[in-house]
């Protein structure tokens, strides 16, 4: 019998979550929370392994150029502060930049 709950599949049911949540996140305390949300899954995450999982989220349900905007606008409004808020945007808006790189590569 086929188990359509493995990991793998269970992995792409995650990642399709976590874009439906950055699809919705407008301000920097969303993203906070989509960053808590996966801590809570992987815990002990380093950077590195929050960098991946955000990267092959938005690699595979990639983002609208209207969605992009929203995270660079919140990059920049939050790039000259000391604290979570240019950390969350900073990273998320890394990982964007390095998925669209890897997209274009493809």
């Amino acid at each position: 019998m086929f188990n359509f709950f493995n990991k793998n599949n269970l992995y792409i049911i995650y990642l399709h979550y976590l874009r439906y949540r950055l699809s919705n996140a407008y301000t920097c305390y969303d993203i906070i929370n989509i960053f808590k949300n996966i801590s809570f899954y992987y815990k002990n995450i380093c950077a590195d392994e929050l960098n991946n999982i955000i990267i092959e989220c938005i690699k595979k349900y990639p983002l609208s150029q209207k969605e992009m905007e929203r995270f660079s606008i919140l990059q920049q409004q939050y790039s000259n502060t000391l604290g979570i808020d240019n950390y969350v945007t900073m990273i998320l808006w890394t990982c964007i930049l390095i998925s669209i790189d890897e997209n274009e590569k493809i």
